[in-house]
């Protein structure tokens, strides 16, 4: 598993919504992003991810706007099935 670095915070930014694009596999989070965490100012910010197949949701929070604690490169998966004419080769991310 290959860990992404970013050179902003994004712990403390809540996300005010996710939006898809299938066709691109594009996905962008609409975020709420501390520019500056002491004067509490915040400003809306997009974070967007490429070639994106997949993400999870993985608790709800209580009393706020969910927020993204982590994420991850899971790289790639290469395969073939079956055998002749009927052979698939298979590309994709995990």
């Amino acid at each position: 598993m290959k860990k992404l670095t970013v050179d902003f915070f994004i712990h403390d930014s809540e996300i005010l919504s996710v939006s898809e694009d299938t066709l691109n596999d594009t996905l962008e989070f609409t975020l709420d992003y501390p520019v500056d965490f002491d004067k509490n100012v915040f400003e809306h910010r997009v974070l967007r991810f490429y070639n994106c197949l997949n993400y999870t949701i993985k608790e709800i929070p209580f009393g706020s706007r969910p927020q993204i604690l982590d994420f991850n490169d899971f790289g790639e998966i290469n395969y073939s099935i079956g055998e002749g004419r009927s052979k698939m080769d298979i590309k994709r991310r995990k």
